[in-house]
């Protein structure tokens, strides 16, 4: 996992971007406010070589140093395939692989699930969360077949069987949602 922290020098004002991998030290970015030839040698007395130590870092250069580590919200892309990917190791006890198709078709369905939802994103989250709910009420042939290609291809119908068979129920914190 990727992790990105923002230090400041405060004395200088200088911005560095410090990127850990795996919680191992990957690349350092100078942002903003200078570095003269004293500092540049002495750059590595205040970066962590492992991000464990930030804390340790953090409490030491209190005063002199702030470490902030960069937060980012997951897209809608992100939230939806981990919610297959979640939904497919639990029904097949192994994880998937993933394609370049397998990803279109995941676009594909996120924009299908949004015009169902009226364009908004939360509600098309749950609908999908919903259908992959229900997955185990659909016919056993589509049951089989959990390769988001498939289930792109044959979105209408599963969605048309989870509604036919009584399985409608409303979800959301105003019961927006709607299958």
């Amino acid at each position: 996992m990727t992790n990105h922290y923002n230090i400041e020098i405060l004395e200088t004002q200088t911005h560095l971007k410090v990127t850990y991998r795996d919680n191992k030290f990957r690349k350092l970015e100078h942002l903003r406010g200078k570095i003269d030839d004293a500092m540049l040698r002495q750059l590595g007395r205040i970066i962590p070589r492992l991000e464990i130590s930030m804390e340790s870092f953090t409490a030491h250069f209190d005063t002199k140093v702030t470490y902030t580590k960069i937060e980012t919200e997951k897209s809608t892309y992100t939230l939806f395939l981990d919610e297959w990917t979640a939904f497919f190791e639990q029904l097949t006890g192994l994880p998937p692989k993933f394609t370049g198709a397998d990803g279109n078709s995941l676009k594909s369905i996120i924009t299908y699930l949004k015009k169902l939802s009226a364009g908004s994103e939360p509600e098309a989250l749950q609908l999908w969360k919903i259908i992959l709910s229900k997955w185990h009420t659909i016919k056993e042939f589509h049951q089989q077949n959990t390769d988001l290609k498939y289930i792109n291809s044959k979105l209408n119908i599963i969605l048309h069987e989870i509604k036919q068979q009584g399985n409608t129920f409303t979800q959301g914190t105003n019961g927006s949602v709607e299958l």
